[in-house]
This record gives C-alpha cells, structure tokens and sequence, in this order.
C-alpha cells in the first residue's frame, strides 16, 4: 500500500541514537528532515521530523518534493510490532511557473 503527499524540506540534520551500534562500537546515526507538509490546496498544514532511509539520504535536500509513503512493520527499534508509514521516494517538485507580465498597451496620441 503506497501513498504520496507534497513536503518541503526545510532542513536535513544528523542525529546520533542513544544506542551503540554493537559491530563499529558507535552509535546509530540517522538523518532527519525537517518538513512542511502541503494540503492538496498548496496550504501548510503542519511541521515535523521525517526518518530519511540511507537510499533516499542524497536525494534529501532543502526543497519541495513529492514523496512516496508506504505503510510497515519495523522488526527493530522503538516502534518494533507497530504499523508506521516510511518514506520511499522523493521525486522533486520544480518551482511553479508565473506568468509574464503583460506589456503596457501603448500610448494613445
């Protein structure tokens, strides 16, 4: 089950987690977004952190994207047996185009 909505990145940072890592012996690093989601209407609707998965960490970049979500079943971590929706893709979104100025009609003489 896949789902997309429209966000605006508005900063990626490095977190590091309280838990080691047993095989290096350092702790978990994730990177995290900080997002704007957009309504259908182009509206804000809220701000919060996004988990960015380390195939998606050099698409991720202050901007405006489209982004996949599908819903699963993390066995590990904090929400280890809950149904959490994860972020699949994100396809950039180019800015929206507006219209030229219309030229002054001439001088009457």
């Amino acid at each position: 089950m896949a789902f997309t909505s429209t966000i605006q990145i508005l900063k990626v940072s490095q977190e590091l987690s309280k838990k080691i890592n047993p095989d290096t012996g350092k702790p978990y690093e994730s990177t995290i977004a900080r997002t704007a989601l957009i309504n259908d209407d182009g509206e804000l609707e809220t701000v919060g952190r996004l988990r960015v998965p380390r195939d998606l960490v050099n698409v991720a970049a202050v901007g405006v994207f489209r982004a996949g979500f599908a819903l699963r079943v993390p066995d590990y971590g904090a929400d280890k047996g809950d149904v959490v929706a994860v972020l699949t893709s994100l396809t950039p979104v180019p800015p929206a185009r507006t219209a030229a100025p219309t030229p002054a009609a001439p001088k009457a003489a």
